[in-house]
């Protein structure tokens, strides 16, 4: 698999065949995932590429479309698009799989080629990194938000390697060979002094001193006259080395860097004098065993270190959930850096969530630090305030890491604070710690689970390559069980490594069980102990917090929002909201976007275990009232001609949804959430949640065109359906599943369910169940090309309607009869029937209806000849399936009106339609995309 981004888009699988990526935000989405390299990207990053400064308040939901989406688009590349809401990754097998990954190994091979004096090989490496350009990246990617973080970031880099296969060049003595070059990139780049130093050195080397000395002119008059400054120390020393013919430019070719800054002075230890003996505390303790991954959080402390402060410490806060490896991120960081800090590195676990210890004072942390610089116990000042300003006087104009591990809170941590700008404070802590932030500046770093290449580059170091390449399925699954968590997947490893011959086969076995998992992640210490690692952390929570996260394992997930846990926790939104972020403080739930929860699995298992069986029954009950009735006031309010069925008052109240808009983004928003509500309902035994839920979410499911969550909502519902013992549900659950197996093109199951509920309905004296069941069966026998049966059943679905008084669907059928006799070559019969129909749909408001009798009457002008009525009533149809949400059969009206376009002599308003209709069609998975798509390259070849 090959993907690229330094160009046009590029995606080719391991046969050479390439994949298009033909919607736009596919591609930013795609790009956004590649830039970071595997590592995820969370919601928040992909939010602001996808929309910039103005994303949809459903941004979450579209984000998680787009990447099902992304995934079929991709085709066999799909599977490599990994992880879930809040945070997304492309897994990569290798840098040479990505251009950029490819590029980074390049360069880093050329930087220790020429360390090592092989020139030739440096230039090499570098050329082949450049060839890997193949024009503007992110060129066909159209997010400004892209644009701005990452292609100056690209250009940059193009340059910078350019620069060092220069510097390669002139070492080999390849000078006249680079003047052109390097006077075409001077005048492109006309304020980058290096390449204007590179090319002064190769002038002069090919003896010509002149024009060296004119590239310095050049630079000076454009650099005085554009920025009002002076060349650099790198030219200014260039030149009068020229203008000296010094003889070291001719025998050593290359250009020299740049000189460092002057070492920092050094700062009085203040009005507080104490003698100290000189003494270099070097208190890290050992690199952590076995560390994988993090590669951008790495990135992103350095940068931090490399930014400085102003006018105090750099401070870095570390947060994250139980187990994350906050700690271990903290000192591999520290290890690689160390050296950048020679006056030391200080060092003390503050204990802040010790089962058994109390948390460190800032006390007794400063008397530590304070000996461990030379000050003897004796000279540390008793009172907190002086021995603090003994301690910051100590570290005064010292170069010194200062590394807080496990802190409670912003108040244990703020009087170990060094006050010097030149040193670098690292804080961990399961809390947020936001107080840092706000007063001191400090800059948050919020520690996620491991990516999946993350997680396998973990076990593979602690079991070796081989064994986990050996049992790759077994790795896989095993790495979801243990949610990512680099804790629990140590811990797992140990098992597996100290338990011989224990295959990874036989402990993901032990470990499906999520009520027995988190006890097959014991390691025989507390703490390597998953529960009691999690438990330090709930013991400290206020109780409301503390219930609130006991009952969060009883809720189905994957996310959650405050007004659902006020119903789970049965108490009000200001109280909920005050327990979630309480929960969030303590790095036990996190809030990947305002307003969303999530809890990973392991820690949702420890929560249920907390829970009592009543809590947790109490709980779901509630939150399954919840999402039940607001479901079914969003369907009301969202597709007011919807046929709702009757359910009982809530127990638990709805969210509030002011109009349509609100209505439709709640049903997107929490789409994957009432999919998981359903499937929980069932298992836990609420049959009329589960069947009553899946019957609301129907006319959702299939307006917005998800097929595959209608059925599987149905095949949900239908067996609880059963459990009840009531006809009338049992029936609804084989009509709507019927009703979803024909879009899937599952004729053979459609019709048997279409069957079984039908007599159901008979046996009840249902007529409008009767008529509902007929009009599938229409439906069915045209997909099959049985167009006389189906307007046999759209005359009985009339006829059963018309009994039972149902307007609704007295005009669908009247619709569904005009249609038919079109089919079958009846025009008159066919306006006839459709002109009723449209009538009776805009004197009862259904826009749902108008738009399928509108295309209806489309379809009839087309066959007759008359193109610009037949466009009129489609472009009217369009408006009407727009506003009543419904994008397949908009699709196939976008069709039809791209083949009246074509009737009429006009392919380019025809290509510009199938368009539309095929992106439509292929964000819904449909079959009906390859026929859209085998137009437009039918039509392709015609005249614009």
């Amino acid at each position: 698999m090959r993907f690229g981004v330094l160009g046009p888009l590029r995606v080719v699988d391991g046969a050479g065949v390439s994949w298009s990526v033909p919607a736009a935000k596919q591609r930013i989405l795609l790009a956004a995932l590649l830039l970071a390299r595997g590592s995820t990207v969370s919601s928040a990053s992909l939010t602001e590429a996808l929309w910039d400064e103005y994303p949809p308040p459903n941004a979450p939901a579209v984000i998680r479309t787009y990447v099902m989406r992304l995934r079929r688009a991709l085709g066999p590349a799909g599977a490599r698009v990994i992880g879930r809401s809040p945070a997304w990754a492309v897994e990569l097998h290798g840098a040479e799989e990505l251009d950029v990954t490819e590029v980074d190994e390049l360069w880093r091979a050329a930087r220790a080629a020429g360390e090592a004096g092989d020139f030739r090989r440096a230039s090499s490496l570098l050329a082949r990194a450049l060839g890997l350009w193949r024009g503007e990246p992110l060129a066909d990617v159209p997010s400004d938000a892209l644009t701005r973080r990452e292609a100056g970031k690209l250009a940059e880099l193009r340059l910078q390697l350019t620069e060092a296969r220069i510097d390669a060049d002139l070492r080999l003595g390849l000078h006249g060979e680079r003047v052109g070059e390097l006077r075409q990139l001077v005048a492109e780049h006309p304020l980058r002094e290096h390449f204007r130093a590179q090319l002064m050195l190769a002038c002069y080397a090919c003896g010509q001193q002149g024009a060296a000395l004119e590239v310095y002119r050049d630079a000076h008059a454009i650099l005085t006259e554009e920025l009002g400054v002076e060349p650099g120390r790198e030219l200014q020393e260039l030149h009068h080395r020229i203008l000296t013919a010094d003889p070291d430019l001719t025998s050593a070719a290359a250009v020299s860097s740049p000189p460092q800054e002057p070492a920092e002075g050094r700062v009085a230890a203040g009005a507080m004098q104490v003698a100290a003996d000189h003494v270099l505390p070097r208190q890290l303790p050992a690199a952590p065993a076995g560390f994988a991954g993090r590669q951008p959080e790495l990135r992103s402390l350095t940068a931090c270190l490399d930014a400085g402060a102003g006018g105090g410490p750099v401070i870095v806060t570390i947060s994250g959930t139980p187990g994350v490896g906050k700690t271990a991120l903290a000192l591999h960081w520290a290890h690689e850096v160390a050296q950048r800090f020679p006056d030391g590195q200080l060092y003390v676990n503050l204990r802040g969530f010790d089962a058994s210890l109390a948390p460190v004072t800032p006390d007794e942390a400063i008397a530590g630090f304070v000996e461990s610089l030379g000050v003897a116990v004796s000279q540390v000042p008793a009172q907190l305030d002086t021995s603090a300003a003994l301690y910051r006087s100590l570290l005064a104009g010292k170069r010194i890491l200062v590394i807080l591990d496990n802190a409670r809170d912003e108040a244990q941590v703020r009087p170990l604070l060094p006050g010097s700008p030149t040193c670098v404070v690292l804080v961990t802590s399961r809390r947020e710690l936001t107080g840092l932030v706000a007063s001191e500046g400090a800059r948050p770093l919020v520690l996620e689970i491991l990516t999946a290449p993350e997680a396998r580059q973990l076990l593979a170091g602690r079991l070796g390559a081989a064994r986990v390449a050996a049992e790759a399925a077994e790795a896989s699954e095993l790495i979801s069980l243990c949610a990512y968590l680099p804790l629990a997947l140590a811990i797992a490893a140990a098992r597996a490594a100290t338990r011989q011959p224990l295959s990874l086969t036989s402990l993901v076995g032990e470990l499906r069980d999520i009520g027995h998992r988190l006890d097959g992640l014991e390691a025989g210490d507390e703490a390597t102990n998953i529960k009691a690692v999690f438990s330090w952390s709930y013991r400290l929570l206020a109780e409301p917090a503390a219930r609130m996260f006991r009952l969060l394992g009883a809720h189905p997930g994957p996310d959650i929002s405050a007004d659902a846990a006020a119903s789970l926790a049965a108490v009000r939104a200001v109280a909920a909201r005050s327990a979630l972020a309480e929960l969030v403080r303590a790095g036990l739930v996190h809030e990947p976007v305002p307003g969303r929860f999530t809890v990973h699995d392991l820690l949702r298992a420890y929560a249920d275990e907390l829970a009592s069986q009543a809590e947790r029954h109490a709980g779901l009950q509630r939150v399954l009232d919840y999402y039940l009735h607001t479901a079914y006031a969003a369907i009301g309010i969202g597709y007011p001609a919807a046929r709702l069925i009757t359910i009982a008052g809530p127990g638990t109240g709805p969210a509030r949804l002011p109009g349509p808009d609100q209505a439709l983004a709640w049903l997107q928003e929490e789409h994957e959430v009432l999919l998981a509500a359903i499937a929980a309902a069932a298992r836990a035994g609420f049959d009329t949640h589960a069947w009553q839920l899946s019957a609301v979410l129907r006319e959702y499911f299939a307006r917005r065109g998800h097929y595959r969550d209608w059925a599987q909502s149905q095949q949900e519902a239908l067996p609880a359906a059963v459990r009840l013992g009531d006809d009338a549900p049992r029936a609804f659950a084989h009509w709507s599943l019927g009703d979803a197996l024909i879009r899937l093109g599952s004729w053979l199951d459609a019709r048997r369910h279409l069957q079984l509920a039908l007599t159901l309905y008979r046996n009840l004296g249902d007529h409008v169940g009767q008529a509902d069941c007929h009009c599938g069966m229409s439906r069915l026998s045209e997909a099959q090309g049985d167009h006389a049966a189906a307007l046999v059943h759209a005359r009985r679905a009339l006829r059963m309607y018309r009994v039972a008084g149902d307007q609704t669907g007295e005009a669908a059928a009247l619709n569904g009869i005009g249609w038919h006799h079109l089919l079958l070559g009846n025009r008159q019969q066919a306006l006839s029937y459709c002109t009723r129909a449209l009538s009776l749909n805009r004197a009862i408001g259904n826009r749902f209806g108008e738009a399928a009798t509108l295309d209806s009457l489309g379809y009839s002008h087309h066959q007759a000849g008359r193109h610009s009525q037949a466009a009129a009533f489609y472009t009217e149809a369009l408006c009407a399936y727009a506003d009543a949400g419904d994008r397949y059969n908009r699709a196939q009206t976008l069709i039809r009106l791209g083949n009246t376009h074509r009737a009429a002599g006009d392919p380019r308003a025809a290509r510009d339609v199938w368009q539309q209709a095929a992106e439509i069609l292929d964000d819904l998975h449909h079959p009906d995309a390859r026929s859209a798509r085998a137009r437009l390259e039918e039509s392709a070849g015609s005249p614009a």
